[in-house]
């Protein structure tokens, strides 16, 4: 024990003379991207940005130097350190965006000669950049002159993005498909029930001189939609198809109506809709701070963050998985309001069999986001549906049910950028006791606030 105890402390010490501990969250990433922009100086393609890469370099070392004299306490100014690591920042960003914007153009020009000189440095954000990534992958599959290593590993991450798709989707299996409007002679009382097979449904009512139609949400949720006509007849409508709306939970909307333009004339309609949760395009509040999904004080470490390796891909790249031992009391991360819960489930298993046997919490902001909370134990959830929560407050237990290989909890902060593309998670940050964090570190342990 005491030789194991010496080699870690070894380890440490080690690690500790190559980056600074204070704020290493912020600075780390920043000070092991110098080795890759020093191999960027070596390229053609790369000469505009020289002066750049070296005021990086430089300033690496001389931020590293600063912080290393912080953790020692030799120094009491901090500022300088945390405007050192802003700058870097800023000069990080830069310098990305002038690689993302070449390697886009050497693709757009089908410049092969180019593409394989740029990405002959494997930059980490390729990997955190779905949209880049699916460019870079497409071209290299079209034009694959030679076998890198680097772009194959590529491939398979992209075809795990594409797995992801389904797990996100399993979680949020309420989305409806094509589905054809219910014809009603006049309209009923509307007596919201959440509990039916159905929760929204397209009513098409006949009036003087045409049809008006309504989404009934009968949900606890928010939900969008996008309504079609295929066959339209001597009918004109009053929106522009195909329409997508966003409609409030547990409300009758009067949303499109069709006139019949020639009353002599016969008259033929066929409509189509599909339903979403959630609403289009919210403008979500991407600077509010969340909370971590345990009780204050409390610490657990994160096994996968953002765009992990494992799971986290494509829709799902900004989720986290914390491990937890069956039981962890977990607890909101925000106010809103409980629109989904799933509780019965029993089963667990890495395979996608078991992608629909989270049990799960999904509790939607004001802001129109909703946060995921999943593989919770049986019987663990401890909310009900249309409950109002508060932040910090207690919504249930954590567990192993599901696409799962072990004991975790998994969440996500999820929006819908288009009908199209489907609700995929989006990037967050929360409060921990070191601090806001934005770009949370996998095998980091965190103390809620």
């Amino acid at each position: 024990m005491k030789k194991l105890t010496l080699i870690l402390l070894l380890s440490f010490t080690l690690l500790a003379k190559t980056y600074p501990a204070l704020f290493a969250q912020l600075g780390t990433p920043l000070f092991e991207e110098v080795k890759n922009f020093q191999t960027l100086k070596k390229s053609t393609h790369f000469t505009t940005e020289y002066s750049l890469i070296n005021d990086y370099i430089a300033l690496t070392s001389q931020a590293i130097k600063h912080g290393l004299a912080l953790d020692k306490k030799e120094v009491k100014d901090i500022k300088i350190y945390l405007k050192e690591l802003r700058q870097l920042q800023k000069l990080h960003d830069s310098i990305e965006q002038a690689y993302k914007h070449k390697l886009y153009k050497s693709i757009n020009d089908k410049n092969s000669s180019a593409f394989y000189s740029i990405t002959s440095t494997p930059l980490p954000f390729v990997i955190a950049d779905a949209r880049l990534k699916k460019s870079v992958v497409k071209f290299y599959q079209t034009h694959k002159e030679k076998k890198i290593a680097y772009l194959e590993t590529l491939k398979k991450d992209y075809k795990l993005d594409e797995s992801s798709y389904a797990l996100l989707d399993a979680m949020f299996k309420t989305r409806q498909k094509d589905l054809q409007a219910k014809t009603r002679k006049h309209l009923n009382a509307f007596n919201p029930d959440p509990f039916r097979k159905r929760p929204v449904e397209v009513v098409m009512v006949k009036v003087k001189g045409g049809y008006d139609l309504y989404l009934e949400n009968h949900a606890f949720y928010d939900v969008s939609i996008k309504f079609k006509a295929p066959k339209q007849v001597n009918l004109s409508s009053s929106e522009k198809l195909p329409y997508v709306g966003s409609f409030s939970a547990q409300t009758r909307t009067k949303f499109l109506s069709f006139t019949i333009d020639d009353r002599s004339k016969a008259i033929s309609l066929q409509t189509r809709y599909s339903t979403q949760i959630g609403r289009v395009n919210p403008s979500y509040e991407g600077s509010y701070i969340y909370a971590l999904p345990y009780k204050r004080g409390k610490s657990y470490i994160l096994t996968q963050g953002f765009n992990g390796k494992y799971t986290h891909k494509g829709q799902s790249a900004y989720a986290l998985d914390f491990k937890m031992n069956i039981g962890t009391p977990i607890h909101a991360m925000r106010d809103g309001i409980v629109v989904a819960v799933e509780s019965k489930n029993t089963e667990h298993g890495y395979s996608k069999a078991f992608m629909n046997k989270a049990n799960h919490i999904v509790i939607q902001h004001n802001d129109g986001t909703m946060a995921m909370y999943a593989h919770l134990k049986p019987n663990g959830v401890k909310v009900k549906l249309g409950q109002e929560v508060r932040k910090y407050q207690f919504i249930g237990l954590s567990g192993n049910t599901g696409f799962s290989s072990g004991p975790h909890l998994h969440v996500h902060i999820s929006a819908i950028r288009s009908f199209q593309s489907g609700s995929s998670s989006v990037a967050f940050k929360f409060k921990t006791k070191r601090g806001v964090i934005s770009k949370p570190l996998d095998k980091s342990a965190y103390v809620c606030r």
